[in-house]
């Protein structure tokens, strides 16, 4: 019964972080290279950039997943979605 509610608990988290397929995504650089080439890359790739993120490097975009997604894991950056606490604007 545990084991069945931590597998749903992190089905949920899974679910809440996992960008959409198209819109607002969180962009996160995992190194300092990643940092450099995060706005290039995204804006190469088809992301309009919308605001600075939460933390430090990241960045709020528009665009599509399946266009983003290779070239910014090939940097080192991760796309979040941007439900998350602390991105966009406030309700």
């Amino acid at each position: 019964m545990a084991g069945q509610c931590i597998l749903i608990l992190f089905g949920l988290l899974g679910l809440y972080v996992v960008p959409p397929a198209s819109g607002r995504m969180l962009l996160v650089p995992l190194t300092q290279e990643a940092v450099a080439a995060l706005a290039p890359v995204a804006v190469a790739h088809g992301a309009r950039l919308v605001a600075k993120g939460p933390w430090a490097g990241s960045l709020l975009v528009e665009g599509e997943r399946d266009d983003l997604a290779p070239a910014l894991l090939h940097h080192g950056i991760v796309a979040l979605s941007a439900q998350m606490g602390g991105c966009g604007a406030s309700a």
